[in-house]
């Protein structure tokens, strides 16, 4: 067996107890690293033999997220400016040194102006704390502009919630409540239009089926291109963004 001399063995690596599991299962992950979900009762003792055993395979994966983490802690990755295309607004981002270990993030909007203050060693974390204040920046742009839609569709909602999904752009609840990501803030307009009335066309039918479609192509005679388009507009979000994950 050929082995990586350049990753320490074992590697770090943690366990969860799945009482489903019937077998060791291993995953590697850019933001969780091993992984290792085992049966609950499992003897720790095995690890290291199947650690052993599937050793090629493992040094083959974390070599795979090695370069990516690298890259997301690179200082140069921290953005100068924000663009958020859905709103046509460019928000400038300072960066002024303080004490070690702390973070602190204010913020104007006239002019629309970021100021990162502290310890700038741990890229990741100034990169989570821009992702909360896009969060916040979200709440204020976002929920309004549902309710405008709502009205001028006819369409419902109860409540429009804004999170920070790395999978889905938005979601419609049994409730009634509207659920988008932040991240559409950096999408072009007409797209994050097409997302919020894909929603809300939910609000009277639930699943995807032909009515459904017909409800959003009365609003959106345009929806198929629009929604090809979202398919690939993870493409959009900055790096920044996807370090704040990590």
């Amino acid at each position: 067996m050929k082995t990586n001399d350049n990753l320490p063995w074992p590697p770090f690596y943690r366990v969860k107890e799945n009482a489903r599991a019937k077998h060791v299962i291993l995953r590697v992950g850019a933001e969780t690293g091993l992984v290792l979900t085992v049966p609950t009762g499992f003897n720790p003792r095995h690890i290291p033999r199947v650690l052993d055993r599937h050793r090629d395979w493992i040094e083959k994966a974390l070599a795979g997220i090695e370069k990516p983490w690298r890259d997301y802690q690179r200082a140069d990755l921290l953005p100068q400016s924000i663009v958020l295309e859905a709103v046509d607004t460019t928000w400038a981002v300072t960066y002024r040194p303080g004490p070690v270990k702390t973070l602190e993030l204010a913020w104007t909007h006239c002019p629309p102006r970021l100021q990162l203050q502290g310890d700038f060693s741990d890229v990741p974390a100034c990169c989570r704390l821009l992702r909360r204040w896009l969060r916040e920046e979200a709440k204020r742009v976002l929920r309004p502009w549902v309710h405008t839609t709502a009205r001028q569709t006819g369409l419902s909602c109860t409540k429009v919630k804004i999170t920070t999904p790395k999978t889905r752009w938005g979601s419609y609840s049994s409730q009634g409540t509207v659920s988008l990501n932040a991240a559409l803030l950096f999408l072009p307009r007409k797209l994050v239009e097409m997302v919020i009335t894909h929603e809300l066309c939910h609000s009277l039918f639930p699943r995807h089926d032909r009515t459904f479609w017909n409800l959003v192509a009365r609003h959106e005679p345009d929806y198929v291109r629009l929604e090809a388009a979202l398919k690939s507009a993870t493409d959009r979000l900055p790096l920044w963004y996807q370090a704040s994950f990590l």
